[in-house]
């Protein structure tokens, strides 16, 4: 399965089981067989998105709660400006990875 980031993407297209494989793979490239060793790590990594969108979660009054947009939580936009892709570019997971 290829995992591309996708700034079209409503809330919650990727469930926590599918991010965590995509973590996983990342965390494991560039090698085929994933360790428990990579799962560690990527499960780690998940804990870290969650504390830091914990900062920035918010209340709808209604009993649920969203993480507004924001410069902060826009991780697409900061992939860009470190690497130095255009805005509105494409990223690719696999093209990060070379």
């Amino acid at each position: 399965m290829t995992y591309k980031l996708n700034e079209e993407a409503k809330a919650f297209s990727y469930t926590r089981e599918e991010l965590f494989e995509c973590i996983t793979k990342i965390v494991a490239h560039p090698h085929k067989t994933i360790t428990e060793h990579d799962q560690s790590r990527a499960l780690a990594i998940m804990i870290v998105v969650d504390d830091y969108f914990t900062n920035y979660t918010e209340s709808d009054n209604n009993g649920g709660y969203y993480v507004a947009e924001r410069d902060a939580t826009d991780f697409t936009d900061f992939v860009r400006f470190k690497l130095g892709i255009d805005d509105y570019d494409a990223v690719d997971v696999n093209e990060v990875l070379k």
